[in-house]
């Protein structure tokens, strides 16, 4: 009977287990990370009888909790993912409903900006358009101002939010270190049972942890976890853990660092993290919020940099030069706000670095690191902080300032004690949505008038046409001096006047006495004009000069005076008196600094002709020549003026007799009517008291008198208004003498050319090249006369002039941002897609990893989630068995009392 009550007692007792545990299942349906529990039943070992083995009952072995670390780890990778993928969503559609909104965005106020400034163009003297356009420059300001801010805030958030992050996972691994503990100890106390509360508990924090960053979990004896994140970083070992920090970080004082501290120091483990919100919001950070912040300032740069030089080419309503509209993109301040000092550099902390932003359509959104690594505090690295190559090395000179140039910026190293670990942060474009502003705030100076105007003259009889001319420059791009033909308020120095001397070449003097024209320095002298063509008169190559050469003094030649008449045409023709002389031409390139060089050699006696044909041969170099004299006091009673020329190999000669020549305007006559002559470029003016004799080709200019009496004055006229040196303005040519001119050679010279010669006889050993760069063109166009005059002025008065407001309304759709790829619309509209293309892909990565985790989810509730119908079928089993064990027992009672009657 005995045996049967322990059988019927082992049955309740393991069936009142098994209920318990299954309504410890039914009562944590809802607890997070609970696992379902399950009883195992082991029968009783049986007992040997006469009549063989019987069972003595039931026990429980176990009581076994319903999980998988293959699921787990499973759900706990795709958490990871989903809450980086949220948080990225999160993140990125604010930007994108920032920018893309009409109402919050750029492309309204842009759009509004230069609607003002073409209602300023239909009206350029209008008092209420010019309001109109300082209100929308204000607004569009405001805008750049009000983008960078909201960014900003954005930034400070998520620095917030990694705070905040780093002391919930220090709290989780706390949490799991203690519970490694726990479970150690319980498992010892339970004699290897699993505490099963415990290890939930442990395995909802790590599902917790795996929501801010990614872990790996390592299982170890004694049912503990090791946890992992980075690159290997033990975050809990045992019931250990080791702590995780932010600090400011070095080279960005406004963001902050991820740290692992540990027994051995601190490490800074911001790159190695991912996953999880902490995660994806370093990714965000250092992505899409940071080219949002980059591409914004670098469309404000661009934009007040390409706009301010426009509008200095301008002249506003009180007759100056336009100033800068928006505050210069390269003052002081911000130069310096560009550079961030690392904060383990060493003391002394003097040294003072700005960035200068040479080239805004050189400009790109990166930032680079200035690294001073040795061997010497001189040696200097530049490096591309995304591809994390060197754009820039090399040794600084022994002495400050210095600058190094790289992606159209100049990081110029001002003054102070660099010392090798040195390193600074260089962000060009970060801050240039914050600090664009304005610099015009009265309407009167709003430039919207050229400052140039020109004029023909209303005595001229050709049909040649002159342009209004276009402004290039009020600085020279390749000194960054200003130009001296602004620098005079108000005028231009020197007012031009533009004076064809036949129809087919042209000079451009100097104007500044409109009684007394002058060659302008340098000379731009004896230019070709081609009717049919436009005609540009000045250059549009900043680095262009001009070196001149005016050869010799002529050297009189002929027979004794007093000596019979010499032939009427010489069979050899007298030498200019030129001495040969050797050219070196070098040639740097701009882009490479490499030099080359070209030679030519000048032969004894050469022609100005023949010296810019052979300099015309050389590359970067282009020679005009044109030789010019004066006659004058024509006398004697038998005069005969000669001028001696080669026509086809024949040396020939044009003769005046007396009285003819004599008279200078019947000399001029004489050599204008020979159409061999003009065909050669020979041409003559007369005042009637001197003729001015003109090859516009560069020969000699060979004269002379071919009688026994009779005499005249020659002198060589200097294309700078000059004397020659010696002066041989008095020079007499008597009877029987002849003189052979030669002329001068104005050699233009492309930026990056000089020239330079061996002696001093033609050319000056180091000749003077002087900038021919004017800061603006001016074309003509049509058939001129001889004679015809075109003026070039200031602007004074022409306030209606819209040419200036025209071309910074045309700013809108130029190429201007990357490399003239993009104009500024076109750029912000690429930011926004970026940005919308980075929101729609984390849309679609959030809604996968939602649809892998729902997997995982269900796959984890399938194993070990609590399925109330079926603890429901297991409760009525449990409590039926249950029942039939009490009834075993009564039976038992049964029979024994029975027994007991029965004795």
């Amino acid at each position: 009977m005995a045996n049967l009550i322990n059988i019927g007692l082992t049955g309740l007792k393991s069936h009142q287990s098994a209920l318990a545990t299954t309504g410890n299942n039914v009562t944590n349906t809802n607890t997070p990370g609970y696992s379902r529990q399950e009883v195992i039943f082991e029968s009783n070992e049986s007992q040997l009888t006469g009549a063989g083995y019987v069972g003595s009952g039931v026990s429980v072995s176990n009581i076994r909790r319903l999980n998988e670390e293959f699921i787990n780890t499973q759900l706990r990778s795709d958490t990871t993912v989903n809450s980086e993928q949220g948080v990225l969503l999160s993140l990125s559609s604010q930007v994108d409903n920032l920018l893309a909104s009409e109402n919050t965005g750029l492309s309204s106020s842009m759009s509004n900006f230069f609607k003002a400034l073409q209602g300023g163009a239909a009206d350029p003297s209008s008092v209420p358009e010019r309001q109109l356009l300082l209100s929308q420059s204000e607004s569009l300001v405001g805008r750049f101002n009000q983008l960078y801010s909201r960014l900003n805030l954005q930034a400070q958030g998520i620095e917030q939010q990694l705070s905040a992050s780093i002391s919930e996972v220090n709290s989780l691994s706390s949490g799991i270190a203690r519970l490694n503990g726990a479970i150690t100890v319980a498992t010892g106390a339970g004699q290897g049972s699993e505490p099963n509360e415990l290890m939930d508990e442990r395995d909802e924090l790590l599902r917790q942890l795996s929501e801010k960053v990614t872990v790996s979990v390592i299982p170890q004896g004694d049912n503990q976890v090791n946890v992992f994140i980075g690159k290997g970083q033990p975050l809990v070992v045992g019931n250990n853990f080791n702590q995780l920090g932010t600090v400011q970080s070095n080279s960005n004082p406004t963001q902050n660092d991820i740290v692992y501290m540990s027994a051995n120091g601190t490490q800074n483990i911001t790159s190695d993290i991912t996953g999880g919100a902490i995660g994806g919001a370093l990714e965000f950070r250092d992505t899409i919020l940071k080219e949002s912040t980059g591409n914004m300032g670098l469309i404000a740069i661009v934009l007040a940099d390409t706009i301010n030089q426009q509008h200095k080419l301008g002249m506003d309503l009180e007759n100056n030069l336009g100033d800068s509209f928006f505050t210069d993109i390269n003052d002081p301040a911000l130069m310096h706000s560009r550079v961030i000092g690392h904060q383990d550099n060493l003391p002394p902390m003097d040294r003072s670095i700005g960035v200068e932003i040479l080239d805004t359509s050189k400009l790109t959104t990166a930032n680079y690191q200035l690294q001073f690594s040795g061997p010497t505090a001189m040696d200097y690295r530049v490096v591309n902080d995304e591809s994390g190559k060197t754009v820039a090395q090399g040794t600084l000179p022994g002495f400050l300032p210095a600058s190094i140039d790289i992606d159209g910026i100049s990081i110029n190293l001002e003054a102070g004690t660099f010392q090798v670990g040195d390193r600074f942060t260089i962000q060009p474009t970060r801050y240039g949505a914050r600090d664009i502003s304005m610099n015009v705030d009265r309407l009167e100076n709003i430039a919207f008038a050229s400052p140039i105007r020109t004029d023909a003259s209303l005595g001229n009889t050709g049909d040649a046409v002159i342009s209004p001319g276009v402004m290039l420059d009020v600085t020279n791009p390749a000194t960054n001096q200003p130009l001296s033909t602004f620098v005079m308020p108000g005028k231009i120095n020197p007012p031009m006047v533009v004076k064809f001397t036949s129809e087919t070449t042209y000079d451009v003097l100097n104007a500044a006495d409109p009684a007394k024209l002058e060659p302008l320095k340098p000379p731009l002298n004896n230019q070709k004009y081609i009717a049919g063509l436009d005609n540009s008169l000045f250059s549009v190559d900043p680095g262009q000069t001009v070196a001149s050469a005016q050869g010799a003094a002529f050297i009189l030649q002929g027979t004794a005076i007093g000596a019979p008449a010499m032939p009427t045409v010489p069979a050899v023709f007298p030498g200019n008196g030129y001495v040969g002389q050797g050219l070196t031409v070098f040639t740097q390139d701009s882009e490479t600094g490499v030099v080359t060089s070209q030679t030519a050699t000048i032969t004894n006696n050469a022609s100005a002709s023949d010296i810019a044909a052979t300099l015309n041969k050389l590359k970067g170099v282009e020679a005009n020549a044109y030789t010019q004299v004066e006659i004058s006091n024509l006398a004697g009673a038998g005069l005969e003026f000669n001028l001696y020329y080669t026509e086809g190999g024949v040396n020939k000669a044009l003769n005046v007799l007396s009285p003819d020549a004599l008279d200078p305007d019947l000399v001029a006559s004489a050599v204008n009517e020979s159409s061999a002559l003009g065909a050669l470029g020979y041409r003559a003016v007369s005042d009637g008291i001197k003729v001015t004799l003109t090859n516009s080709g560069g020969r000699d200019i060979i004269v002379g008198t071919g009688s026994a009496s009779g005499s005249f004055d020659i002198n060589k006229v200097d294309p700078y208004g000059s004397p020659l040196s010696p002066p041989l303005s008095s020079q007499t040519i008597n009877a029987g003498e002849f003189v052979a001119v030669g002329g001068f050679i104005d050699t233009t010279l492309s930026g990056g050319v000089t020239l330079t010669a061996d002696t001093g006889t033609i050319f000056d050993q180091a000749p003077v090249a002087q900038s021919s760069y004017k800061g603006f063109q001016i074309d003509i166009k049509g058939p001129a006369g001889a004679g015809d005059e075109f003026s070039i002025g200031y602007n004074t008065g022409g306030f209606s002039d819209n040419r200036n407001a025209l071309a910074i309304a045309g700013l809108e759709t130029s190429g201007t941002v990357s490399g003239g790829v993009s104009s500024y619309n076109e750029a912000y509209s690429q930011l926004v897609e970026e940005v919308g293309t980075f929101t729609h892909k984390a849309r679609l990565d959030s809604e996968a990893s939602k649809t892998l985790l729902s997997q995982s989810i269900s796959s984890w509730n399938e194993a070990s989630g609590v399925n109330l119908d079926e603890e429901a079928g297991k409760l009525i089993q449990y409590q039926a068995a249950y029942n039939a064990s009490a009834q075993v027992i009564s039976i038992a009672r049964e029979l024994f009392d029975t027994l007991l009657g029965v004795f």
